[in-house]
């Protein structure tokens, strides 16, 4: 089923938490909204389930082009997780599962033995065969979210919302469970659209993201085209982190004067122990840490002593025997440049 949202905006009083927002989801797509607390993502989502409304006249919410923005939730047939599970203390995983099932009203009720294939072929989906009979305090943190996942697939729903799923667990776990959601994705092709703040999370999962800031959405695009081609200094700065080089330089691009802006992230950052064509720039080793299979390199360049971060792999930093105090030379490759008209 296709999402499509046109000129949305929501207001709280005087505090706007979308204005004119529009989206289009093919599909069986993954999208990801992504964006700093705030930015209007949870909103968003809340208005396409159905559980919050947009303001009089703002726009519409479409499924497979047709306006649901007046439908009830419960009629939308949306699947909604929470960061936090909301699970039934007093259920087990099992009766968890089945709860959309049965309070179905009588007439579309499965009958008990269709309810029991659904839910086992559920726990057998999201890997927790074996669990059927636990109560959500006696599950780690990562299956209590598979649960809360089997419950919101148990009713078929044609549209998945998950707003920060992973948000409440450790960042091992965290790791564990986006790959199991793209796999899970793959396999059952139900339309989703999750919201994070987290940055690896979304370019790891989502077919394509919205980057979102101050109630509107920067740009959408696959996670290669955000990444690699930012639309403006905001979608740069968030994805990660950044070198920022303010006016005229050496390594600015030519035409770039000095309303310009050039970020470069640290892994974009060359370290030369000489520089034969002269158009590296000087700089001192500062620092080194060592951040498991990359090593990070501060550096201060000797023109205006400023700092930059640099990230090597073991290999490149072992090659160039690098020592607190080096001279060495830098070289930007891969940067992008902006005019500094536009806030960060």
């Amino acid at each position: 089923m296709s999402i499509e949202v046109r000129g949305i905006s929501k207001s709280y009083g005087a505090s706007q938490a979308l204005k004119d927002v529009s989206l289009k989801v093919k599909s069986g797509e993954l999208v990801a909204l992504l964006g700093p607390s705030g930015s209007g993502k949870t909103t968003l989502l809340r208005i396409i389930a159905g559980i919050e409304d947009a303001d009089p006249g703002s726009g519409k919410v479409l499924f497979d082009d047709v306006d649901v923005s007046s439908t009830d939730a419960g009629k939308r047939r949306i699947g909604f997780v929470f960061q936090h599970y909301a699970l039934f203390k007093q259920m087990s995983v099992f009766e968890n599962i089945a709860f959309g099932l049965r309070s179905k009203p009588w007439r579309e009720r499965p009958s008990n033995g269709a309810i029991r294939a659904k839910v086992e072929e559920l726990l057998t989906l999201v890997q927790l065969q074996n669990f059927a009979q636990r109560y959500p305090n006696q599950l780690s943190g990562g299956q209590r979210q598979r649960v809360a996942l089997a419950r919101a697939l148990a009713v078929e729903p044609r549209v998945l919302l998950l707003d920060e799923p992973f948000g409440a667990l450790d960042a091992t776990v965290r790791r564990e469970l986006r790959r199991w959601l793209r796999k899970l994705h793959d396999t059952i092709k139900v339309t989703t659209i999750f919201v994070t703040h987290d940055q690896e999370e979304a370019l790891e999962v989502a077919d394509r993201i919205a980057v979102m800031n101050n109630a509107k959405i920067e740009q959408i695009g696959s996670p290669e085209e955000v990444y690699e081609k930012p639309a403006n200094p905001f979608v740069y700065a968030f994805l990660g982190n950044y070198n920022l080089f303010h006016g005229r330089h050496d390594d600015t691009p030519r035409g770039q004067g000095s309303g310009a802006v050039t970020f470069v992230r640290p892994h974009d950052i060359e370290i030369l122990r000489e520089n034969p064509d002269g158009s590296a720039i000087a700089a001192r080793v500062t620092h080194i840490g060592f951040a498991g299979a990359a090593v990070n390199v501060e550096l201060v360049r000797h023109d205006d002593q400023q700092s930059i971060d640099a990230e090597l792999s073991n290999q490149a930093y072992r090659a160039l025997s690098l020592k607190q105090d080096d001279e060495v030379f830098i070289r930007l490759r891969n940067s992008h440049s902006f005019y500094e008209d536009y806030a960060i």
